[in-house]
């Protein structure tokens, strides 16, 4: 116990040192060694009440407490240590702990939930006080070259709302799914990786290329994956719900994550960036493990509960598993200059595009009801296959004026579409578990698998073409002191959408009040897409001081 508390309260001395010497702005700069060190930080409290929600309706769902420090330390002119300390919790578990709701959101008949060890603080799981380090690496500069050497978030892509290109750094989406920041770059949400990342500038213009970077990265052993929490008895409020499964039949998946660092664990990335008639492009490439919840499952044999804690008496056994992922791609942005709107600014173009190989997919069997994943079904012997897709998105963004809306300000517009296909599709491929109607839950279905076209099977099908679009406004009020913005999010194949607003107020130097609301829509049912998550609608409010 003494370990885990040294580091937060280390922070929080330092923090309270800061904010008792920084200047009326933000900040402080101070004097170590002869050597400056910059520092600045924010003390942040959320809370959030669940809305249109037979569960969570009018419930205190979250109080996330967030400290947090960032820092640099001028080591020479060339060479520098940088870090951002994170103390991340959510007060909900302490303070709803004894009431009967919240005990019913996370916990299951079939056994205690492990939600308040996984997310009641960061450093509960994973890197334990080393989550506590959101960053720490070095920046060596030299002539040509510029290295940075420690745990580190690094960005490729450019979209919202969806990472597509941006493929390096895993993300934790355990709470509020990709709504928390999708519309504020991820920052918060992206997951650190101890890498080392190396930018050659070659100082030469071939082909008329200006700014030419050669980027290469890796991960010398320790991949991660998404973090987000399946199931009730995993993820609490915030989990997704439990397969819908018939009565007396469990699913247990146990997950089997990269844990050893050995040179078949290293990820390797690279990528070029230049300039050519005023296109900005990147050329990418990389080649590691699967992050995304695309795993596949491995049927390892059912097996008799005991004892029966919640009724059932057959578990479907898996082991879930995370690929290779190889993939190559490029984006491009550029000002499209021949277009203007009432001779204000010009569209910018986004494209973003990849090709990945031999993808993991859980199979279906050639017909709806085959369940050759379950490995239940002799006439499959194959419980995933592996297929090329390709992936790209085209978006605009555009400053626009919109006088009988804003007098002073623009409103700034980013569209976004994208596209998903899986070449040489054959058969049926789904997002197993979750497969079964509702209904089918208080009803006993022998044998497993059920009849071909059975009116209880519903399966979340991966489609050969998957359609997305994504649509962010907003515009500043009162001297840019008030900021409204609006993300809206559509699965076009399932006709899902998901929708975060919000008001950010910036009066004054440290205080940054935010409003909003954020939600899903779905078919939640069968858990189909963003019906996942419908439960997870909420109205939420934040406070945060800079310093």
């Amino acid at each position: 116990m003494k370990t885990t508390w040294s580091i937060p309260i280390c922070i929080i001395a330092v923090i309270g040192l800061v904010m008792h010497t920084a200047a009326p702005v933000s900040g402080a700069e101070l004097t170590i060694a002869g050597r400056p060190l910059s520092i600045n930080g924010f003390i942040q409290q959320e809370a959030a009440l669940g809305v249109d929600n037979s569960k969570f309706h009018g419930r205190n769902v979250s109080n996330y407490s967030t400290i947090q420090l960032e820092w640099e330390y001028k080591i020479t002119d060339s060479i520098s240590l940088y870090g951002i300390n994170r103390l991340f919790g959510d007060l909900a578990y302490s303070m709803h702990d004894d009431r009967n709701w919240f005990q019913r959101a996370n916990h299951t008949k079939a056994q205690h939930t492990h939600a308040r060890h996984n997310m009641e603080w960061e450093w509960n799981r994973y890197d334990r006080e080393w989550e506590v380090f959101r960053e720490l690496y070095f920046d060596i500069f030299t002539e040509s070259f510029h290295f940075r050497i420690g745990k580190q978030q690094i960005v490729w892509g450019e979209s919202d709302g969806l990472r597509l290109m941006d493929c390096i750094n895993p993300q934790d989406m355990r709470r509020e799914f990709n709504l928390r920041d999708s519309d504020e770059g991820y920052e918060y949400t992206r997951i650190p990786l101890w890498m080392i990342k190396a930018t050659y500038f070659p100082k030469f213009e071939p082909l008329g290329i200006r700014d030419l970077q050669l980027e290469f990265i890796i991960n010398p052993g320790n991949p991660k994956i998404n973090r987000l929490e399946l199931y009730e008895a995993e993820g609490g409020v915030w989990a997704t719900e439990e397969p819908n499964l018939p009565w007396g039949v469990r699913v247990t998946v146990e997950d089997k994550p990269h844990t050893k660092t050995s040179l078949d664990h290293f990820e390797y990335a690279f990528r070029l960036i230049g300039n050519w008639n005023e296109w900005l492009f990147t050329l990418n490439a990389y080649y590691g493990y699967q992050q995304e919840n695309t795993y596949y499952l491995e049927p390892t044999g059912p097996s008799l509960v005991s004892p029966g804690w919640d009724r059932s008496f057959l578990s479907l056994n898996f082991h879930k598993h995370y690929a290779l992922r190889r993939l190559v791609g490029f984006t491009l942005n550029k000002e499209l200059t021949a277009i203007r709107f009432r001779k204000t600014t010009s569209p910018v173009l986004r494209v973003e595009a990849l090709y990945e190989f031999n993808k993991p997919f859980c199979y279906e069997g050639k017909h709806v009801g085959d369940m050759a994943w379950t490995g239940l079904n002799p006439a499959y012997k194959d419980h995933r296959k592996f297929k090329d897709q390709i992936r790209f998105m085209v978006g605009f963004d555009w400053q626009i004026y919109i006088r009988p809306l804003n007098q002073r300000e623009s409103f700034f517009f980013s569209a976004q579409f994208f596209m998903f296909y899986i070449r040489d599709k054959n058969g049926e491929y789904v997002n197993a578990p979750f497969y079964f109607k509702n209904n089918i839950k208080p009803q006993m279905l022998p044998p497993l698998p059920p009849a071909r076209g059975s009116k209880y099977v519903d399966p979340w099908r991966i489609h050969q073409t998957q359609k997305y679009v994504s649509f962010l406004v907003n515009t500043y009020y009162d001297n840019k002191r008030i900021m409204p913005q609006v993300l809206f999010l559509c699965d076009l194949n399932e006709s899902a959408y998901g929708l975060k607003a919000k008001i950010n107020f910036n009066y004054g130097s440290h205080w940054r009040p935010e409003i909003g609301f954020m939600g899903w829509w779905g078919d939640h049912n069968t858990g189909k897409s963003m019906g996942l998550f419908q439960k997870n609608r909420q109205v939420y409010a934040k406070i945060k001081y800079q310093f």
